[in-house]
């Protein structure tokens, strides 16, 4: 195989530290979408807030299955085009540790100074939002610079 045409965890890194913004898709009754600002881990496990009472929320409650897309809304048709494109799990995040992580990793990425996101808010129902985790099984980046192949033929790194 072309060395070119190798996804790497990196790869996936460095877009990810670019975007902010998350498109994800789930699936109850009817397919839904939704878009949700997010964060990452080392293993490229996602992290982002969404209220468990909208419909995207309580169709990831019963399907856990996900596609997610993230790419630069400011692209122009004419521009190199660069996308990520994801198949995941997703859970809603129960453990005190792994909520507070979450959490800090969210902010700081974000750069989110506000106070009223935190466990304690969230635990008294004063803040609706939960923590979810979406982990990746494909990832796909759609970068016409770096993968000069056809539409449709980008390498996938499965996790």
């Amino acid at each position: 195989m072309n060395k070119n045409l190798v996804l790497t965890k990196k790869d996936v890194f460095d877009f990810l530290r670019l975007h902010k913004l998350m498109t994800v898709a789930t699936y109850g009754d009817h397919p839904w979408i939704a878009s949700v600002f997010y964060s990452f881990d080392k293993d490229l496990n996602i992290y982002f807030i969404s209220t468990p009472t909208t419909i995207h929320g309580r169709q990831m409650e019963k399907n856990k299955k996900v596609a997610a897309a993230i790419a630069d809304s400011h692209q122009k048709p004419s521009d190199v085009k660069r996308g990520l494109q994801i198949y995941g799990v997703v859970e809603r995040i129960s453990s005190i540790n792994k909520i507070n992580y979450a959490i800090r990793l969210w902010k700081d990425f974000l750069n989110v100074h506000r106070p009223d996101i935190s466990l304690e808010n969230m635990k008294k129902g004063l803040y609706k939002g939960r923590m979810y985790r979406l982990t990746p099984k494909k990832i796909k980046l759609f970068d016409q610079e770096k993968f000069k192949v056809p539409d449709g033929e980008e390498p996938i790194l499965e996790l």
